[in-house]
């Protein structure tokens, strides 16, 4: 992006201008997983976290947006319930999910970068969920002039997931991050939105798992 076109980025966008949302799917591993997933999608509606939020579903995965302020906290708290939720139904099994956020998106209806600013989210808060998760998590800043700083954007988002406590380990094209399912989509969600603050397109990817048969330590 020039200079030209960062000076005139003044105002401050809004959650509804530059199109911020998700995908997520869930895939939770017993028998009874339909049961689990819509279980877990009204103990989410339940507890009010629908609220304020657009959710589209088909049969590929699910369209979470929000358009009301504090946008990053509507999308995790509602993620990391729905997560914890299926986990709790299935009795602490096997379950996964696959979550892709994204923030001024160019191909978002609403989406509009030309004469907005970016802006600073608080960072998200969420109780514990008393759910212990794995993932494996990647950062992709799409809009960042093409100069070669993506790197420094990425690298200052793990350093911060480090300091955190969150971040566990390097691994092949993904960092890998350790604790209650809340803190970490809190921790991926802030470097999402903290790297937004200077790249106006940012794409974030993360698989969860939470009772993995493989390592019950996450």
């Amino acid at each position: 992006m020039s200079t030209e076109t960062r000076e005139h980025l003044t105002e401050e966008a809004t959650s509804e201008q530059l199109g911020i949302g998700m995908r997520f799917s869930l895939h939770p591993h017993c028998d009874n997983f339909v049961e689990v997933i819509l279980g877990a999608l009204d103990d989410a509606a339940s507890a009010g976290l629908t609220e304020h939020l657009t959710i589209e579903t088909d049969d590929v995965s699910t369209y979470v947006g929000t358009g009301t302020e504090p946008a990053e906290q509507r999308l995790v708290a509602y993620l990391a319930a729905v997560v914890a939720a299926a986990s709790r139904r299935s009795n602490g099994g096997h379950v996964v999910a696959h979550v892709l956020l994204s923030r001024g998106c160019p191909g978002e209806a609403t989406c509009d970068l030309t004469v907005t600013g970016l802006p600073r989210p608080a960072p998200v808060e969420i109780e514990p969920t008393g759910v212990r998760a794995a993932a494996q998590w990647s950062l992709y800043p799409l809009l960042d002039g093409g100069d070669g700083d993506h790197m420094t954007h990425i690298e200052d988002a793990i350093a911060a997931a480090q300091r955190r406590g969150v971040a566990a380990s390097p691994a092949h094209y993904a960092t890998k991050l350790s604790g209650d399912v809340a803190e970490v989509l809190a921790t991926v969600a802030d470097a999402w939105a903290g790297v937004g603050t200077r790249v106006p397109h940012v794409v974030s990817h993360v698989t969860v798992s939470v009772g993995s048969p493989s390592t019950r330590e996450g």
